[in-house]
């Protein structure tokens, strides 16, 4: 038996070699920045602080805003009664207005004028209550009982009532003819609606004023009594007699809640 001879030997392919690898291109540095640069980057820096310190505020503002309508809210619902009307002492401010009455009458006969210290005459009209000056005074016979009857020009909102309660006067001489006439110490206020308040009146120079709470178009004062004038001297030492058998009223003086107008009248 013959022997075969081997096959030939399959050659190996040949493996490729890589291929050598491009050498790599060094970065450049960068330049650096010019003030202009600097300049940009400062200002964006900022704008953005601006912007977070504006958002900061209007945050800060709404929050306080939220909160002061709560505040409000809450207020004016305390303000509110259980039956859901307003209450009326909150929404009262409280502001008065002087009222001038437009009119005045007495029921006693207005003693004639006098002289002064000087020699110089002085009436003593009822309209003497009414002027706006505490120096001249309504006088009229007798020591109680006397009224002045008052008119306004609208109804009015009375918030008080007042009168100076005596001559309020002193004579050049030095003469003190508050001192030397009597002075009321107790009144009553008549209005047209029917009701009355009395009023105690501190026997002092000055508007001595009380609290009322009423709508009226007339009001009418009584006196109910009176204390005695004293003997008074001058500078000169001249003694002059008291004005005992006479009452005396300088000044008589009247607020109201202000109006829808200012000025007292109701409407």
């Amino acid at each position: 038996m013959t022997d075969s001879a081997p096959p030939p030997a399959t050659p190996e392919p040949a493996t490729p070699e890589p291929p050598n690898p491009e050498p790599a291109t060094p970065e450049r540095p960068r330049p650096p920045l010019s003030a202009r640069g600097w300049l940009v980057v400062l200002t964006a820096v900022a704008a953005v602080l601006c912007l977070l310190a504006g958002g900061g505020y209007l945050i800060n503002r709404a929050l306080a805003d939220a909160n002061s309508s709560t505040v409000t809210g809450s207020a004016a619902a305390e303000a509110t009664t259980t039956s859901g009307a307003p209450d009326a002492s909150a929404s009262d401010t409280g502001e008065t207005v002087a009222v001038a009455p437009a009119a005045v009458l007495p029921t006693c006969v207005t003693l004639p004028p006098a002289v002064d210290s000087t020699g110089r005459p002085h009436a003593y009209e009822a309209t003497n209550t009414i002027d706006g000056d505490v120096t001249t005074a309504w006088r009229c016979q007798g020591t109680r009982g006397q009224t002045l009857a008052v008119s306004f020009p609208c109804g009015v909102h009375l918030a008080t009532v007042g009168l100076d309660p005596g001559h309020d006067k002193t004579d050049p001489d030095g003469s003190d003819r508050f001192a030397q006439n009597r002075k009321i110490t107790r009144v009553k206020w008549t209005f047209d609606d029917g009701s009355s308040v009395e009023q105690q009146v501190p026997p002092q120079r000055g508007i001595q004023s009380m609290p009322v709470d009423v709508t009226a178009r007339t009001a009418t004062l009584t006196v109910l009594d009176t204390v005695d004038g004293q003997p008074v001297a001058g500078r000169t030492g001249q003694q002059s007699a008291p004005f005992n058998d006479v009452t005396s009223i300088s000044e008589i003086r009247f607020t109201a809640r202000a109006g829808d107008g200012g000025d007292g009248c109701v409407r």
